[in-house]
């Protein structure tokens, strides 16, 4: 029985960071409505900032290639005054990505302060891995850790600090609210920004002010955190999830509810990892980290009413939809360029523009679900994932060979879809984005760990598709990649291309329009608004499951590395940079996708910006989110503008307002 005490105290450090976030994550929705993704990479971003200082004397500054460094003392700066440091600089930080990010976000659509938020998590990800590496960071002790005697076990009394910080923070922020004067203001600006405006308050600056100090709350999660997990960009940004559990829980209104639940799902975890040491039949990888997603699915379920998640009546502005107009001829040519280009291409260059095509599948799934529907998913490589690994059961265990392997393994993506998707019943937009978040990093952590599913770090063989005798696979003996492979997964995705164009002017895509547009009024107009969104679940999993075969094809061992949560969240990015809503756009994401995409693999080798990937793709999902929420695909600058106004004219999608019943369109708002 002690050993079960201890864990539960043993949770109280890393509970009081889920809380310490979760009170950040309250105070930016009540104060500007934005559920932020990338609280905790600020969170991170400033611990490496007190690292520099308490190490070198350095200041770390948020970009890179530029001199980023500013020498302070030049020696170990003590804990106090780097601390302060840190606060500071955090304070700064948090004013200015308010002023430039978030503030111009205030009125934008729920999609855009997602992709904006993600932006900025890609960015400072990037930032600390290119000026700190991916290595772990340790600094030292901050709080009093002398071993403490309690109920007959030995805890770290620095635990018992943690969660009485998270009292007094919780406690001075309920109190600062309930009777201060800027917590009133706070809640009437948040009520109705109009009427706080007639009485002279400014939301402007009050949500700036309310953004500062939940910045600082972040820095503060961060820099305790550092002694006890070490400081590493991933770890970090993934503290985001049980954040998001906490807040909701929390109705992002309650600053009691959410420090003690943080406190609790904390132990609660520490807790399960004792339990599966003991209870051999438990997983032992991922299931500690399954408990958020439980917390905010069951969350979500209840609250999602309270925070205006369901089919409520507004005026938002979604991105614009492509109307195909010439689909066959489209198909033809494109496959006529691919086909041409994969003859021209070699070695690299043609295995990146592979990659391009598979790409551009994935990205179709997002066109589907998020373009016709407005659906966010963040888990669009784990449905390729479960697919991918499908098919070296379905080829090696039960010897079902191509093209059914490819088939089934595909279809193996659709339940978990559906399932995934049953939350979007009751959510949509940002809530559904945390669901589908969260169960994302349950099957990278849990599922992806399961050896006899995926064989490990190591990875499974996939054998190469065979037709009749004709061998289909991307390598034989020396050839590689071979112009037979690439001309395959062309006619895959060029028919997949084919589908989601017809789709858009068949009356189920004219059904999940109108539901995108407004789901009362569908509903109104005779539409089964479930049905509808689950069948653009079905088939948005279906076409991520085919990209995902075409992966394990293509990659011949299939690894879960390949299918981690991040890549999820960086093909968001750059499909909505090009245009989440257009066929054109899935073209252009493929094509400009990091790490495979050709655009990225012709400028790495003229220009060897390899590493910069991620941190490019951050600020242009940023600024993009702010300034072009249609996408490249939608508004392409100069000077490429009149060429591709010409294609698009020809070949791929022309804008066009929604073809909608009536009572659908009354209540469409601002619908393009």
């Amino acid at each position: 029985m002690n050993s079960y005490i201890l864990f539960l105290l043993l949770g109280l450090g890393s509970g009081a960071i889920y809380a310490i976030l979760a009170l950040g994550l309250v105070m930016k929705y009540r104060s500007a409505g934005v559920v932020d993704f990338g609280h905790s990479a600020v969170a991170m971003f400033i611990a490496y900032v007190y690292y520099g200082l308490r190490t070198e004397g350095k200041l770390e500054l948020p970009w890179a290639i530029l001199p980023h460094e500013i020498t302070i003392t030049g020696s170990e700066m003590g804990n106090a005054p780097a601390m302060i440091a840190s606060l500071l600089y955090a304070a700064v930080l948090g004013l200015v990505m308010y002023l430039l990010i978030y503030r111009p976000l205030r009125h934008a659509t729920p999609l855009a302060r997602i992709c904006a938020s993600v932006g900025v998590l890609l960015y400072l990800q990037a930032i600390a891995v290119l000026d700190f590496s991916s290595n772990p960071k340790s600094v030292p002790t901050i709080l009093p850790d002398s071993p403490l005697h309690f109920a007959g076990v030995i805890v770290p009394v620095d635990r018992l600090w943690f969660a009485g910080l998270v009292v007094v923070l919780a406690t001075a922020l309920w109190a600062t609210y309930r009777f201060t004067r800027f917590g009133l203001a706070t809640r009437a600006a948040s009520e109705n920004e109009e009427g706080a405006a007639v009485i002279g308050l400014s939301a402007d600056r009050i949500a700036a002010s309310n953004w500062v100090l939940a910045t600082v709350l972040a820095a503060l999660a961060g820099i305790l955190i550092a002694p006890i997990a070490t400081i590493q960009p991933a770890s970090y940004t993934l503290f985001i999830v049980p954040a998001l559990a906490v807040a909701l829980v929390a109705r992002f209104q309650s600053f009691a509810i959410a420090a003690a639940a943080g406190l609790i799902l904390g132990m609660l975890q520490s807790e399960v990892t004792k339990l599966i040491s003991v209870i051999h039949w438990l997983p032992k990888e991922g299931l500690p980290e399954a408990i958020p997603f439980i917390v905010i699915v069951v969350g979500m379920t209840l609250v999602a009413k309270g925070m205006r998640a369901r089919g409520e009546i507004v005026v938002q502005r979604n991105p614009s939809l492509g109307r195909p107009s010439r689909p066959y001829v489209t198909t033809a040519f494109c496959f006529a360029v691919g086909a041409i280009a994969l003859v021209l291409l070699q070695g690299s260059l043609r295995f990146a523009l592979i990659s391009s095509f598979i790409w551009i599948c994935l990205a179709l799934s997002l066109v589907v679900l998020t373009g016709y529907v407005g659906q966010v998913s963040l888990a669009q490589m784990a449905f390729a994932g479960v697919s991918a690994f499908a098919l070296t059961h379905i080829t090696g265990q039960l010897g079902i060979g191509f093209p059914f392997s490819l088939i089934l393994a595909s279809l193996a993506a659709v339940p978990l879809g559906i399932v995934i998707g049953l939350p979007a019943l009751r959510l949509r937009g940002v809530n559904l984005a945390v669901v589908t978040l969260s169960a994302g990093l349950v099957l990278d952590s849990l599922v992806f760990n399961w050896t006899w599913f995926t064989g490990g770090l190591g990875g499974t063989k996939v054998g190469n598709p065979s037709l009749l005798g004709w061998n289909l696979g991307i390598s034989s003996g020396n050839a590689y990649p071979r112009v037979i492979f690439g001309i395959f997964v062309l006619a895959v995705v060029c028919g997949i291309g084919l589908l989601v164009a017809r789709l858009r002017r068949a009356p189920a895509g004219r059904m999940m329009i109108a539901v995108r547009s407004n789901e009362r009024a569908a509903a109104a107009a005779g539409i089964d608004v479930n049905r509808t969104k689950l069948l653009a679940f079905a088939l948005s999993s279906w076409i991520a499951g085919v990209a995902g075969v075409l992966f394990a094809y293509a990659q011949q061992t299939v690894s879960p590395p390949t299918f981690e949560v991040f890549t999820s969240l960086n093909l968001v990015a750059i499909a909505f940079v090009a245009g989440v809503g257009r066929i054109g756009g899935a073209v252009f994401a493929g094509i400009m996708m990091a790490s495979t995409g050709l655009l990225v693999t012709l400028l790495d080798r003229e220009f060897n910006i390899g590493k910069y990937q991620l941190l490019v793709a951050g600020l242009l999902l940023t600024i993009t989110a702010i300034k072009q929420p249609d996408g490249v695909a939608a508004n392409p600058p100069p000077p490429l503008v009149h060429a591709w106004k010409w294609l698009e004219g020809r070949l791929f999608d022309r804008s066009e307002t929604p073809r909608v019943p009536p009572a659908v369109a009354a209540g469409a708002g601002s619908e393009r």
